[in-house]
């Protein structure tokens, strides 16, 4: 991890629940091009085909309805809208995809985003969305060991003239995949989760660790402790390595007006047995969240900087309020850690 580099900003666009209008193209084209002219880092998106009702809810939207965009061909909307904003996926389960599909669909990506793209990577944990697509589910042993291969096999695929693997699950004969990635020697691959499984496959095969969101300060240097303590029995060094912090973001100069707002999320988001983990995250956005005004937002940021986080991933949600959140963020914060 290198301190000496300087914290760097990225967004999450909202991509289901209520938007302001219609149609969301209007919203998240204007979101991706403020925040390419403001100083934004990167921008990323949620890779899931269905979201556990509390979440829709969360978000201002209706169960059934208001269901995520696909989360590539988004990206591949915003590389069209930007210049320089990275593009990242928080995360894309490997289990829902043929890895010499995804391969290709990130290759592709990154030569027109001209070397912008970064793989966030998975074991895949909401099962409805997999069966109720036909897709298999498979025990979290099964999942993790094609997560690993998905990888070795993409890595091939993006670096090797002739590539060929002979694994578990999937196997190539000679294959060719053109054109390369931009980037060398490939894509970025960052991994998202907090188990030991997670952060040892940060330390084999990524350059970036993406916690749980909302992760508590307790939680975040714990973790990215053992993170440190895996690279080092593996010798990988960890300035490698890019610590991130995903945070469910609301930001209004009126302290009371984005509490209530905050609060209420927090309540609708922390759902019932069937949202699992990734309600109990969001369901913590009032304690842990980066929400207030843009001074209490510093404040609550430089927290976890002093904690070793290098990249922000702000979860702008709900749409309603993302667009006055990301406005404050660019005019007021990121000037502020700018100019330290």
């Amino acid at each position: 991890m290198n301190t000496t580099e300087e914290v760097r900003f990225g967004i999450r666009l909202p991509v289901y629940g209520k938007f302001p209008v219609a149609n969301p193209f209007d919203l998240i084209r204007k979101l991706t091009t403020i925040a390419d002219q403001g100083g934004v880092a990167s921008v990323w998106v949620v890779d899931h085909f269905y979201m556990p009702d509390a979440s829709i809810e969360a978000a201002g939207g209706v169960p059934g309805k208001n269901a995520p965009l696909e989360a590539w061909t988004t990206l591949t909307a915003a590389a069209s809208w930007t210049k320089s904003l990275r593009l990242g996926t928080e995360v894309t389960p490997m289990t829902r995809w043929h890895p010499s599909i995804l391969a290709k669909v990130i290759s592709t990506l990154d030569v027109l985003s001209k070397g912008r793209v970064i793989l966030g990577a998975g074991a895949g944990w909401f099962s409805p969305e997999f069966k109720a697509f036909g897709l298999p589910w498979y025990r979290i042993d099964h999942r993790f060991e094609r997560m690993y291969e998905s990888i070795e096999v993409i890595k091939k695929l993006w670096t090797d003239d002739v590539a060929s693997y002979d694994g578990k699950y999937y196997k190539l004969r000679k294959a060719q995949l053109l054109p390369k990635p931009i980037q060398k020697p490939h894509p970025p691959i960052w991994f998202g989760g907090r188990s030991d499984r997670i952060l040892r496959s940060v330390v084999k095969y990524g350059s970036g660790w993406i916690p749980a969101n909302n992760t508590s300060p307790v939680e975040y240097e714990a973790q990215s402790n053992r993170l440190k303590e895996i690279a080092s029995e593996s010798k990988r060094d960890v300035s490698e390595i890019t610590f991130s912090g995903p945070f469910l973001t609301q930001i209004d100069r009126n302290h009371s007006k984005v509490r209530r707002s905050i609060r209420e999320y927090s309540l609708k988001a922390s759902g019932g047995k069937e949202a699992g983990g990734w309600n109990t995250a969001f369901g913590r956005s009032l304690t842990y969240g980066m929400w207030g005004t843009p001074k209490e937002c510093i404040k609550r940021m430089e927290t976890y900087i002093g904690l070793g986080v290098q990249h922000f991933i702000l979860d702008l949600l709900p749409p309603t309020t993302s667009l006055n959140s990301l406005e404050l963020l660019c005019e007021e914060i990121i000037p502020h850690f700018r100019h330290k």
